[in-house]
């Protein structure tokens, strides 16, 4: 008999337990529906999967207090709209310090058939609670996605020189734009502010090689720009001298041409009063021809016949 109480005891003392854990259970379940929207959150409720009220209002749940239905028929989504997420996109990046050649790891191809090591840094904010809380069930992986194939076919488009140099700012503001895009079509509710390059360069198999042809490209403008430069010295000089020389040599010409009018323009004249008097015409231009003759001589020698010594006079 004493046994049976004994045993009668311990049945009571787990029953009891049993009763508070089972209330406290109960309690807690019809408890997880009340639940506290922190300030730069808002709220969505799925009942049974489905998304609880007709309006935006409705849906959306504001900062507060939130009652609803236990997590066995409503779970509560908490969407983070008043904060900037930022997430590392890797896809096409291989580190040299983990992954030894990059076949076994990420890399991008360009358009002239080069390949290079890319990250991102992407920073985004979810615009659209509802369409995130259903649509959305991983928004990292998805997040990802949409970044690494806008960053796949954008590099399709560039020569390898162009994304390692001068080109990255209009490459990142591309891949920002297409991965916006195709984030809207998914109606994501996701809405992309930045895409930063972290990194962006060779494939350690072949930095040796790119550096050389680098360092040689780098030379050869060098050297192009100082021809350039002593052309741009030169060619005006000589140009300056060529239209010198040509004026110079037009001149020379107008000169002469002009000189031998004249001489044909006096010959003419004089033959047509040949012509007409040729005794008197031949003495005048003789005895002009002479004093022309005369005048150019600075001292006249003038030796009388048998005599050895000159006789100087002064003209």
């Amino acid at each position: 008999m004493k046994q049976k109480t004994l045993f009668a005891d311990i049945l009571e003392t787990v029953t009891k337990y049993f009763l508070i854990l089972v209330i406290i259970v109960v309690l807690g379940i019809c408890c997880s529906g009340i639940r506290m929207v922190e300030t730069g959150n808002v709220a969505v409720v799925l009942r049974f999967g489905r998304l609880v009220g007709d309006t935006y209002e409705e849906q959306v749940h504001e900062p507060g207090l939130l009652l609803a239905f236990p997590y066995i028929i409503d779970e509560v989504v908490i969407v983070p709209v008043g904060s900037v997420i930022e997430q590392s996109v890797t896809t096409h990046y291989t580190d040299p310090a983990e992954v030894s050649a990059t076949k076994d790891g990420g890399y991008l191809l360009t358009g002239d058939q080069n390949i290079a090591v890319v990250s991102a840094s992407v920073k985004y904010v979810i615009s659209d609670p509802v369409a995130y809380a259903t649509h959305v069930a991983d928004l990292s992986s998805l997040i990802n996605a949409a970044v690494s194939n806008a960053m796949l076919n954008e590099a399709a488009a560039l020569e390898v020189d162009s994304l390692l140099t001068s080109g990255k700012d209009a490459y990142a503001k591309a891949v920002l734009t297409a991965a916006g895009e195709k984030l809207t079509r998914i109606g994501a509710g996701v809405t992309l502010t930045t895409v930063e390059l972290t990194h962006v360069g060779m494939p350690e198999e072949v930095r040796a090689t790119y550096e050389a042809v680098n360092a040689a490209n780098v030379q050869a403008t060098t050297t192009l720009e100082q021809a350039r430069n002593y052309e741009a010295t030169v060619l005006p000089a000589a140009q300056s001298k060529a239209a010198s020389t040509v004026a110079g040599a037009r001149s020379d010409k107008a000169k002469a041409v002009a000189a031998a009018n004249t001489d044909l323009a006096e010959f003419w004249g004089v033959k047509t009063e040949f012509e007409a008097n040729p005794a008197e015409v031949r003495a005048r231009i003789y005895a002009t021809k002479s004093i022309a003759v005369m005048q150019k001589i600075g001292k006249v020698y003038l030796v009388k016949e048998g005599n050895n010594g000159p006789i100087f006079i002064d003209p």
